[in-house]
């Protein structure tokens, strides 16, 4: 099945655009597809995304189709499924 990740702020530069379409295995996992993205796409993005124990840092938020979701959601995702990365702007 196919879905789509789309990139916000500083994301798009690691992400390589705005938005990427993956191919998963039927009944993946949001952690799945993730993985395979970091995989296949860059491992820049996973360093941006996630600390040294795979989990996903405080300044970003995974939402799909529009839901905000924890990154091992066990639920498996849709096809056609639409996942956003949304890094938080911070500074002062």
């Amino acid at each position: 099945m196919n879905i789509t990740f789309h990139y916000t702020a500083h994301l798009k530069n690691a992400g390589d655009g705005t938005e990427q379409i993956l191919s998963v295995e039927d009944g993946a996992t949001l952690r799945n597809c993730f993985e395979t993205l970091c995989e296949t796409i860059s491992p820049e993005l996973r360093t941006l995304l996630v600390d040294a124990s795979a989990q996903l840092r405080p300044a970003i938020l995974l939402c799909v189709d529009n839901e905000q979701k924890l990154l091992d959601d066990p639920a498996p995702l849709r096809p056609g499924a639409q996942i956003t990365l949304l890094a938080a702007i911070s500074g002062g």
